[in-house]
């Protein structure tokens, strides 16, 4: 009997989503009955694809969540399992830093990643605890990756929020210097997640269940291994990163806890993260946990692999 076809989409084809990619690499996916299909869609696109139907699951921020439940009317996306437990991004700067402060921003040009409104929420939330008043600092937004880099690079920014494999490949090549990692400033947090409509959810539980499976053992598996193993094993999917670049990517991400050992989301993060999002902005309020979130798949995973 073949397996159940299931579409997978990305909000970035990056390292940071190791453990999906891993999950097929290793076929977990292939040991639940599902023939998936990850792909990519253009930046925002995920749940608007699960929205029409075009795919079932996306692994996506959980902001995205909050923001369709903020509507006037409410759409329900469900975050079924934590993939990314803490934010990814790095703060780089043009020029050589020492002991970096977050008070040294002020005064100067930062670049914010244009893609996603998460590392900016994440950072403000930085830079409140840190008693940093924001209006101090020249934003600069809306500039797509390569014009953003492009920007620093030309003197015309001070500092610019970088994801990886691009921020470890400035570093590398002298052309950047890291000022802050965000992971360790910003904390845990519900990053990303397995996201489905709460319809799909409804009618389909069973490919939620199999499809969280595959990924808790993935992620087990992470938990266990070495970074260069990992990065081994998802080279193949991201051929145009060099290996020993990709290794220094997930070095860094394994040793800063980005990747959980489980699926299970932690209601605590998730409320703050809610708050977090409400003071940067993004939502005019929060909502309850269970509006967004449903551990149901991850907890029924945790038991069958134990």
């Amino acid at each position: 009997m073949a397996n159940e076809p299931l579409r997978i989409l990305t909000a970035f084809h990056l390292p940071f989503y190791a453990p999906v990619y891993l999950a097929q690499r290793l076929g977990l996916f292939a040991d639940e009955g599902l023939d998936v299909t990850i792909a990519t869609p253009e930046p925002g696109g995920t749940v608007d694809a699960l929205a029409s139907g075009d795919a079932e699951i996306a692994l996506s921020g959980v902001m995205r969540a909050h923001v369709r439940a903020d509507r006037p009317e409410p759409q329900r996306f469900l975050a079924i399992a934590e993939v990314n437990s803490r934010d990814g991004f790095f703060l780089l700067s043009r020029a050589p830093v020492g002991e970096f402060r977050w008070d040294d921003l002020a005064g100067k040009r930062l670049i914010l990643f244009a893609e996603a409104p998460t590392p900016w929420m994440c950072l403000q939330d930085v830079l409140r605890r840190s008693g940093v008043d924001k209006g101090r600092i020249t934003l600069i937004p809306g500039l797509p990756v390569p014009q953003a880099i492009n920007t620093l690079l030309a003197g015309e920014g001070d500092y610019l929020q970088a994801a990886q494999p691009m921020a470890e490949e400035l570093i590398e090549d002298g052309r950047a210097y890291l000022a802050a990692a965000m992971a360790p400033a910003v904390g845990p947090v519900p990053f990303s997640s397995l996201i489905v409509t709460a319809e799909f959810r409804d009618r389909r539980p069973d490919l939620c269940e199999r499809a969280v499976t595959a990924l808790a053992r993935a992620q087990r598996w992470m938990a266990a291994e070495d970074p260069a193993r990992i990065a081994e094993v998802i080279a193949p999917d991201f051929p145009a990163i060099r290996p020993g670049t990709l290794r220094k990517v997930v070095t860094r991400y394994h040793a800063a806890g980005t990747w959980p050992a489980h699926p299970l989301q932690d209601r605590d993060a998730f409320e703050r993260f809610a708050r977090m999002l409400v003071e940067g902005g993004l939502v005019r309020r929060t909502v309850p946990f269970e509006a967004v979130a449903d551990n149901t798949f991850a907890e029924a995973a945790m038991a069958a692999l134990a």
